[in-house]
């Protein structure tokens, strides 16, 4: 088009659009009702809803039109896909748009590591905005292997698709006033600034909002939803590969307030995306749950395009990016095509060769089986509860049975062990307890993914699965190991950071589906995703009782405590 004059006319339909949607079923997030319509495209964007003829048409006189979903919050390196491939996968779901926050790969690799994630991009594909890590590391208790401070995010800053600030995880931070968090606050002051408060007081949710944090996705009660809407927070509702959140709050959500809620999948593994999608698996759920079908499709649109300030898309409308839906059943979210920037797009992949070669991360030596032994200093020891279906955990207390100098059983319920080794420095710094709620048997899993910090963690049931488990992933230079009875069963190298691959999503959610399917014939419990939720035994910022190396950490006194009660 040759401005706004020439625009004018296609919008008037005195000029053939390039593309025209016919006899469309339209989904309007403004009256959120259904309007009969062509949708007439010129050059990527909307020109208008009315009568149009088109270079191209499609008839979609028995479909439904609506605007692409959007991510509000995702860690792509959680996928274990680079952006690139990542953008593309979730295009194929529906999903138009990303708001990611790359503190995954910052942990690992720094500056260098967000740079990487926001230059990996494909020609076709989803479009991807960033958010500036904030806590990188998460506390001032973690062992990672960067940090990212005020001078670093202001050299980010520069980059067309930064939006704003991630999410805000050291709670203690912003209410002490500590001055590196108060300069970053004050960087994206008036900018989009993310949330992290779960169980947060109504005291402190006070001053959190007034140092400028907007939204929030831990949310996992409506009673706690409902509290910070009515401090004016946006609530990014989560449906992850863990944390499954979409189910306790939905009915939260009505049509006094639904403005201010949106989806979001935060942590997503490979094989779930394959196989059941993102942010179309959030609507379909919402409306499985009794939510309308078209305030679902708004929460996953254009809910969430306000709240970032993306004001050209998430709406079927004059103006807005052609990025479109067109869907055989509304209820069900049965895509039938899908338009990116006003074209149609098609399954074939474009790999985007890897330009980047990274550092083996994996900076300790093998371990040996000795340094999972448990020297027994009293008769009840801390364990880590794993709740089903969510990252929080609870603390319990269990009796142990010794053999007069080590640990040899936990009394109770199959209890596994847990260890994890910091793996960004020579140093071997470890710590070794127990887990109640994976019951795996005759195996162990390890990996180094494991939130925030991304040191190699593992679980098992015996010392020596579990050494050979850990020594694979670092033999692999970084990824996950799993062992059955000393026989490696299924190893996937993450040589990105020990992150990420950039081989093909079906392969390597081939493989991880059959981790899981190995595991769910070795006890694994109902509700447990064994890759997800073991990777957040070690994040600190998330109730109740995690592990680091330094040892067990208690969320809610935030100190740690011994392995034994004395």
């Amino acid at each position: 088009m040759k401005g706004l004059t020439e625009e004018i006319k296609y919008s008037l339909g005195e000029k053939k659009a390039d593309l025209v949607l016919k006899n469309a079923s339209i989904v309007n997030v403004f009256t959120k009702k259904i309007i009969k319509n062509d949708v007439g495209i010129k050059d990527g964007k909307i020109v208008g809803i009315g009568r149009f003829s088109g270079e191209k048409e499609i008839d979609c006189s028995e479909k439904y039109v609506a605007p692409l979903f959007i991510d509000a919050h995702v860690h792509i390196e959680s996928s274990m896909m680079t952006p690139s491939v990542f953008s593309q996968e979730v295009l194929k779901k529906g999903v138009g748009t990303i708001i990611a926050d790359p503190h995954e790969i910052a942990n690992v690799l720094g500056e260098k590591g967000i740079e990487f994630m926001i230059n990996d991009t494909a020609e076709i594909g989803a479009d991807i905005f960033y958010m500036l890590p904030s806590c990188v590391p998460a506390t001032d208790i973690d062992d990672n292997g960067a940090e990212v401070g005020v001078k670093e995010l202001k050299r980010l800053k520069k980059y067309s698709n930064v939006i704003g600030l991630g999410e805000v995880m050291d709670v203690l931070a912003v209410i002490a006033g500590r001055e590196d968090m108060i300069q970053k606050l004050e960087l994206f002051k008036g900018e989009i600034i993310d949330g992290h408060c779960p169980n947060i007081s109504k005291r402190w949710l006070n001053a959190y909002v007034d140092a400028g944090v907007i939204t929030d996705h831990e949310c996992s009660t409506s009673r706690e939803a409902l509290e910070k809407i009515d401090l004016g927070m946006k609530i990014l509702i989560r449906e992850g590969s863990a944390a499954k959140d979409l189910k306790k709050v939905i009915s939260t959500v009505n049509i006094e307030n639904s403005h201010m809620f949106c989806f979001c999948t935060d942590d997503r593994h490979i094989d779930d995306i394959i196989g059941e999608g993102t942010i179309n698996n959030c609507v379909k759920k919402a409306i499985e749950l009794g939510m309308d079908p078209i305030m679902a499709y708004t929460l996953g649109s254009y809910n969430a395009a306000r709240i970032y300030n993306l004001h050209d898309r998430g709406a079927v409308a004059p103006g807005f990016k052609a990025d479109l839906l067109i869907l055989d059943d509304l209820n069900d979210v049965s895509i039938n095509r899908i338009i990116k920037n006003g074209k149609e797009v098609t399954e074939h992949r474009i790999f985007v060769e890897n330009k980047y070669i990274f550092e083996n991360t994996i900076k300790i030596s093998e371990i040996t089986s000795d340094m999972l032994k448990v020297k027994c200093e009293g008769e009840l020891i801390n364990v880590i509860k794993v709740i089903p279906e969510s990252i929080v955990t609870k603390k319990e207390v269990k009796e142990v049975v010794n053999d007069g100098e080590f640990v040899t059983e936990i009394k109770g319920r199959r209890i596994n062990k847990i260890a994890v080794f910091g793996r960004h420095t020579k140093s071997h710094k470890y710590s070794v307890g127990y887990i109640d709620g994976f019951g795996i048997k005759n195996c162990a899993l390890a990996q180094s993914i494991s939130h925030d910090s991304h040191n190699i963690v593992c679980v098992g049931d015996s010392d020596e699965d579990m050494t050979k488990a850990v020594n694979k992933v670092i033999q692999m230079g970084g990824g996950i190991a799993l062992v059955c009875e000393g026989k490696v069963m299924e190893s996937i190298a993450l040589p990105i950071g020990g992150l990420m691959t950039n081989m093909n999503p079906e392969f390597i959610s081939g493989r991880i589906r059959r981790i899981k399917d190995v595991l769910k014939g070795k006890g694994i419990s109902g509700g447990v995703d064994p890759l997800i939720t073991l990777s957040f035994m070690s994040l600190t910022v998330v109730p109740t009782l995690k592990i680091t190396p330094r040892g067990l950490y208690d969320y809610n006194i935030n100190e740690f405590i011994p392995l034994f009660i004395k």
